[in-house]
């Protein structure tokens, strides 16, 4: 008899199947493992028991978890097993528990050996430079690097599931929730993205540090890897160890077609959504690609403009005015391209920006926003008529919070209404989700739950930044 496991693997990198042969290795049990590209076959021979049970106290003990794991399905059969040698590439991953255990272990002969190379999962084992400064002093943009992992909980309001991604092999940054008033003093900041040591620099750096009582550091994230985990659901903004056919010379549509390739759709409408561009929507009809809808580019001058001419807008301008100048001046004096920045002076935020609006609105705890004027114009979004109703609300006291909460359901509510008339109109069925406005849980939330009928694709791999 044999036990044969069915994992389902959201990734065609094989590091994790890696990680299995080299485990089956060591116990030196009769087993075979095989990756197909989306599910990995692992079977057991379980007449011996006592190879058996090693094997899978070495799982326990070394197999790290991933992020690309899905369903697990195990079954006792007659089978025969013919061993298998898998060889995997070499990934830029985190290091593997083994190698923690080695550089953490005073009596090991690789004890903070900065030159160890990880070669654990069948791979040959490669080495990688990180320039990053990691330092005990803030400065703006910084993220944290956690060096004490017993202290999250003490740190951070972190779910499960980031808790997964945080240690995960892939260990991407993600953004969490700070619980210490001290680093929210510290920080002047109640969300900030956070990581945990990856390479041999930041793991050594934070051994280091752990040892001296310091739970954690700050540093310029250029690992380019982040991901926003909503719910159960997990996507990268930014995923290095995924390739990118070259399948079109813009890099938009050329992620849209690979994303389109890697969910098996034949015909797919995408909404672009980036955070300091103008949104736009995309479709592949089974043979052509192309742009079906560009907003306009923002222009806050314009826009200020539109609504002095305007003789109901102009009114509320005159109102406004008498009682936020500051905010009008404000307005008036800046020349910014940037939507959110537009939104964000007249919320009163300090840093004028997506990043700032995105944070205020994490901090509304209600059920259901304002609605927003969020009607089209020619060439998309009427940006007047969003910001002079953002002013109206904003002159009824509305709170900020509150505010910030119904930028980004309103924008949501836009895209699907959107999709939804696109989805008559061509009769596609399959819709990709692509662009770092969905960093925002706000509208990333909205779109997978008032959407879910029609399915939104957020891949799982490719970063959709």
């Amino acid at each position: 008899m044999a036990i044969q496991q069915t994992i389902e693997y959201k990734s065609t990198n094989n590091y994790f199947a890696g990680f299995l042969q080299a485990l089956i290795n060591e116990a030196q049990i009769n087993a075979s493992v095989d990756f197909d590209g989306k599910t990995i076959t692992l079977k057991l021979d379980d007449t011996n028991q006592e190879k058996l049970e090693l094997f899978s106290n070495l799982c326990n003990k070394y197999l790290p978890y991933s992020l690309f794991l899905g369903d697990i399905t195990t079954t006792q059969e007659n089978l025969d097993i013919t061993p298998t040698h898998l060889k995997s590439d070499d990934y830029n991953i985190a290091l593997c528990p083994k190698c923690l255990e080695m550089i953490s272990n005073p009596s090991s002969n690789s004890y903070l050996d900065d030159s160890i190379v990880c070669n654990h999962y069948s791979n040959e084992g490669i080495s990688t430079q990180d320039y990053t400064t990691f330092s005990p002093h803030y400065s703006e943009g910084c993220s944290v690097l956690l060096t004490d992992a017993s202290k999250v909980d003490d740190l951070f309001i972190m779910t499960d599931e980031e808790k997964k991604a945080l240690f995960s092999i892939e260990k991407p940054s993600i953004k969490v929730t700070i619980a210490d008033e001290t680093l929210k003093e510290l920080t002047g900041k109640n969300y900030i993205w956070i990581k945990s040591p990856s390479t041999i620099k930041s793991t050594l750096v934070a051994l280091n540090a752990k040892d001296s009582g310091v739970a954690y550091l700050f540093f310029d994230d250029n690992y380019e890897n982040k991901a926003v985990v909503i719910q159960k659901n997990i996507t990268f903004l930014q995923n290095p160890l995924k390739i990118l056919e070259n399948l079109d010379n813009d890099s938009v549509i050329n992620k849209f077609l690979n994303i389109k390739q890697e969910a098996k759709f034949d015909k797919a409408i995408g909404a672009v959504l980036p955070k300091n561009k103008p949104l736009s929507f995309l479709l592949h009809d089974g043979k052509t690609t192309h742009e079906i809808i560009k907003f306009n580019p923002f222009d806050l001058q314009s826009v200020m403009m539109s609504l002095r001419n305007d003789e109901n807008k102009s009114k509320l301008i005159t109102n406004f005015e008498a009682k936020f100048p500051h905010i009008i001046e404000a307005l008036n004096q800046s020349n910014t391209t940037d939507f959110f920045e537009a939104i964000a002076i007249i919320l009163e935020l300090e840093n004028g920006s997506f990043d700032e609006v995105s944070d205020t609105s994490c901090g509304f705890r209600g059920n259901g926003g304002l609605k927003l004027d969020t009607n089209f114009a020619d060439g998309g979004m009427d940006y007047s008529s969003f910001l002079s109703t953002l002013m109206s609300f904003k002159l009824a006291d509305t709170p900020d919070i509150y505010l910030a909460y119904s930028v980004y359901e309103s924008i949501a509510d836009m895209v699907i209404s959107i999709l939804s008339q696109l989805k008559d109109r061509y009769k596609i069925e399959h819709f990709i989700m692509m662009g770092d406005m969905l960093e925002n849980s706000v509208v990333y939330s909205r779109i997978l739950s008032k959407f879910a009928m029609s399915n939104p694709y957020f891949s799982k791999e490719i970063g959709i930044k």
